[in-house]
C-alpha cells in the first residue's frame, strides 16, 4: 500500500511515540511503501529543531546560519535518517487548484498542498494525527 506520511507522524515518531513508531515500522518492514513531499521534509526539520533545541524560529535561524554543531547532529543523526526510509515526491498545484483545495476541503495552505500531491501521485493513503486530512475525499486517513 502506498502512504503519504505527515509531519506530525514523523516528529512524533522522533519524540518517541508508539503509534507513530508503529506507522514508520511498517514502511521499515516492507508492508507499505512510504512517501513524503518537500513540504513534509520542512516541516519535519523546522519544528523538530525547534523542539529539540528549545529556541525561537529566529535563534533556530542563527544557529543554522552558524553551522552549530547541535543542528549538524539532529539533522545527521535523527532526521536524514528517517526521512531517507521515505520517497520524496514533488508536486506542484497550480494556484487555481491549491486555492480550491483550502477553499473546498477547509485545509491550511501545507495541507491543501500535501493534499494535492497524493492526489497527483494517486496515493489514497496517509498517516496522520490530523483530523483535517477526514475531509479529503481522496484520502483514507490513517491510523
Amino acid at each position: 500500500m502506498r502512504v503519504l506520511y505527515d509531519s506530525n507522524v514523523l516528529i512524533r515518531y522522533l519524540a518517541g511515540d508508539e503509534t507513530a513508531k508503529d506507522l514508520v515500522d511498517k514502511v521499515v518492514s516492507g508492508e507499505w511503501e512510504g512517501y513524503i513531499t518537500g513540504t513534509i521534509a520542512s516541516e519535519v526539520v523546522y519544528v523538530y529543531l525547534r523542539l529539540s533545541l528549545g529556541v525561537s524560529r529566529y535563534e533556530l535561524r542563527g544557529l543554522i546560519t552558524r553551522q552549530d554543531d547541535r543542528v549538524k547532529s539532529l539533522l545527521e543523526e535523527d532526521v536524514k535518517p528517517l526521512l531517507t526510509l521515505f520517497d520524496l515526491v514533488m508536486v506542484e498545484a497550480d494556484l487555481d487548484e491549491l486555492l480550491d483545495i483550502i477553499e473546498n476541503h477547509g485545509l491550511l495552505p501545507n495541507d491543501a498542498l500535501i493534499a494535492a500531491a497524493a492526489l497527483k501521485q494517486g496515493i489514497g493513503t496517509i498517516a496522520t494525527f490530523d483530523e483535517d486530512f477526514k475531509r479529503v475525499p481522496w484520502l483514507k486517513v490513517v491510523p
